[in-house]
């Protein structure tokens, strides 16, 4: 499997680094790095889905809007802005809780 390619970052990563699974695809991640610093590394412009099927990105990038919520080790809506990437971490983008269980939302 093709990892994603990190082409965003402005310094190189540290030796210490591994892998997370976003979207079914490998991409490296080091320690204190959030899930929205790899994921914009990895060049995702758009991360959630919200609840009437809109695509959008991050706004503020430290918790307070909510707009970078993704499914991580199978919990949805949480912050990729404020969540640390760990060794093994599954992050789903573009996911529907909704959607997912079959729940209209109109």
């Amino acid at each position: 499997m093709k990892s994603l390619k990190r082409t965003r970052d402005i310094t190189p990563l540290p030796s210490r680094n591994f892998k997370i699974t976003v979207d079914d695809q490998p991409v490296e991640a080091c320690e204190g790095e959030t899930v929205l610093s790899v994921l914009l590394a990895a060049n995702y412009a758009r991360v959630m889905e919200n609840d009437r099927n809109v695509a959008s990105g991050a706004y503020c990038g430290m918790g307070v809007c909510h707009c970078c919520q993704v499914k991580i080790n199978a919990k949805h809506k949480q912050r990729a802005c404020q969540t640390l990437v760990e060794p093994q971490m599954s992050v789903e983008t573009l996911t529907n809780r909704f959607k997912e269980e079959g729940i209209k939302h109109d």
